[in-house]
């Protein structure tokens, strides 16, 4: 009975490391096709660990029981602390190192002394199952400190969440239930150990499938940034930006919050090109898209709508801020240098400002927008125009600018 019970648990027992071999082959797969995302090959290498590790606990290495069973533990701790690491990179995220080592490598030294100094196999059990538990709960802390989660981002919580505190009570209730394990065979036969067995293989099941959802998730939403990215200013394409101004539009008329679109234009542009060839264009493009990226702060929209011409929504902004903001990127962009375009060549652009009104949409704002910057350039260029502040004015009365004596100053109408 005992030999077919141990029999049966070596068949039991090859679970968990076909499952992570299985899913160490998945991952080195995905980082394949996906090599600039390093930390998928280091879940690879934790899940290879892991593997290794349960492979340990039954192989018949000439080690010795006490050594296999160490090199098992080890092999079992660096899969769990290359999993850490790797979930963790996922989000950017430094691993706390020292904090690790401080809570564990204390548990493993006492795990040393119980296999060595003193044998004692409950108290392996106790210590193995607290490490384990620890790397768990700090992966846990760290996540949870993550600023923007997604759903996939809140199951993994709940997975290493549930999978670290089951590392507390459970080895406790099975020796409450069945006593201590004096042997091996005792202990390959034991509830505790089916149990362990069995709940590894879920959860490890659930990890893996749960990271490759979001390394799938995180490569669909590249794509989508790639598709909606213009490459060269590296702001969004005017697909991209129509997409999303059209979903803020929508939330701006609901909740009235004021919103203004700045429209902008290279002034000269294609002489820019005839003067200097298209590397120095693309370089006086580079440089315009920085001078908005820096304005921006990424707190605003910002977007390459055609060769030359920009667009900006600033959120929780009225036309007097868009028109601050327009004259800040102005001046910063009149003053920029740009590498291969000679000095004393002075690079201006105008801007078209228009503030959402009642009934506003995409198509009126860009309108009303674009008018004003039509104005500006055919009143001398390297100036900033204002619209009027409803949709229903055609007219499109033009506010007078700071600093721009030259240009009229125009009444609201009654």
């Amino acid at each position: 009975m005992g030999a077919q019970g141990l029999d049966g648990s070596f068949f039991i027992a090859l679970i968990n490391p076909g499952i992570t071999l299985v899913f160490a082959g998945a991952f080195f797969l995905l980082w394949k096709h996906q090599p600039q995302r390093s930390y998928i090959l280091q879940l690879s290498a934790a899940m290879a660990c892991i593997s290794m590790g349960f492979l340990f606990q039954f192989l018949p290495l000439p080690l010795g029981l006490p050594t296999l069973k160490l090199v098992s533990n080890l092999s079992l701790f660096a899969g769990a602390t290359l999993l850490f690491s790797g979930i963790l990179r996922r989000y950017d995220r430094k691993p706390p190192w020292l904090a690790l080592a401080a809570m564990t490598v204390p548990q493993l030294a006492a795990f040393v002394w119980f296999l060595y100094g003193h044998p004692d196999l409950t108290w392996r059990i106790y210590l193995i199952n607290f490490t384990f538990g620890t790397v768990a709960l700090l992966l846990v802390c760290e996540l949870r400190a993550v600023q923007r989660r997604h759903l996939v981002d809140n199951v993994l919580i709940g997975i290493f969440l549930f999978w670290g505190l089951q590392f507390f009570p459970r080895p406790l209730v099975m020796h409450w239930i069945e006593g201590p394990y004096l042997t091996y065979e005792e202990y390959l036969t034991s509830l505790y150990w089916l149990t362990t067995t069995a709940s590894a293989a879920v959860i490890m099941l659930m990890a893996a499938l749960a990271l490759i959802t979001a390394i799938t998730l995180d490569v669909m939403a590249q794509l989508k940034a790639e598709s909606e990215t213009d490459p060269l200013s590296q702001l969004l394409n005017r697909r991209g930006f129509e997409q999303q101004m059209s979903a803020r539009i929508a939330d701006v008329t609901r909740t009235c919050v004021p919103t203004a679109l700045i429209v902008c234009d290279i002034d000269h542009f294609k002489s820019v090109n005839d003067r200097f060839g298209h590397g120095g264009g693309d370089r006086v493009i580079e440089r315009f898209a920085a001078c908005l990226r820096a304005a921006a702060e990424g707190q605003h929209l910002a977007g390459r709508i055609g060769g030359e011409e920009f667009a900006l929504l600033l959120e929780n902004a009225d036309a007097t801020t868009a028109r601050l903001f327009a004259e800040g990127v102005r001046i910063a962009f009149s003053n920029t240098r740009v590498p291969g375009i000679p000095e004393g060549t002075r690079l201006t652009a105008s801007f078209g400002v228009a503030e959402t009104g009642p009934g506003e949409t995409v198509e009126s704002l860009f309108r009303r927008a674009d008018k004003t910057l039509y104005e500006a350039k055919n009143m001398g260029r390297d100036r900033v125009r204002v619209a009027a502040m409803t949709v229903a004015d055609e007219t499109d009365f033009i506010l007078p600018i700071m600093g721009r004596p030259d240009l009229p100053l125009q009444h609201f109408p009654a």
